[in-house]
């Protein structure tokens, strides 16, 4: 259930939707040459934000702190981001299944630290799965967090 962010006992340092991560996460990929399909926005379906730099995929699952076209203090509540991290993992294992461990999956969030303290709750198992973290600040800059393994890749790709 939405909920004001004023109320909350924490509030969120900012608000972001999910069309303000994807076109976020799609600038930065670009910006490190990677070739990428529009993002998506609104109720599109499919994969959130889709780049390709040589032979390496980048498949990117998205959610915002709040619903697309809401006033700025609405944000999702606590039993939403759950359910909303569960789904993106859940994604991004479907994507990896239909294209194989070659390719590289992304979880983008907000960076703030309703959504971050429950990933933290999962992320030894999310890491396991070879998965990467977008997490989109404020500015709309990126800090890319994700397994030991893949940081040589993500730096030969100059996504580190």
């Amino acid at each position: 259930m939405p909920q004001f962010n004023s109320r909350l006992k924490s509030p969120d340092r900012f608000f972001m939707d999910e069309d303000t991560v994807n076109v976020a996460v799609a600038e930065y990929l670009v910006s490190r040459g990677f070739q990428c399909e529009a993002p998506l926005v609104g109720r599109q379906h499919g994969v959130d934000v889709k780049a390709r730099k040589g032979s390496l995929g980048v498949f990117v699952e998205s959610k915002g702190s709040r619903k697309n076209g809401v006033e700025a203090d609405i944000v999702f509540d606590y039993a939403q981001i759950v359910t909303h991290l569960a789904k993106q993992i859940h994604t991004l294992m479907k994507y990896a299944t239909e294209h194989g461990s070659e390719q590289i999956y992304v979880l983008a969030n907000p960076d703030i630290d309703r959504i971050r303290n429950e990933y933290e709750k999962v992320a030894q198992m999310v890491e396991k799965l070879g998965f990467v973290c977008m997490w989109v600040q404020e500015d709309r800059s990126i800090k890319v967090e994700g397994p030991k393994g893949m940081r040589g890749v993500l730096e030969s790709y100059e996504c580190w």
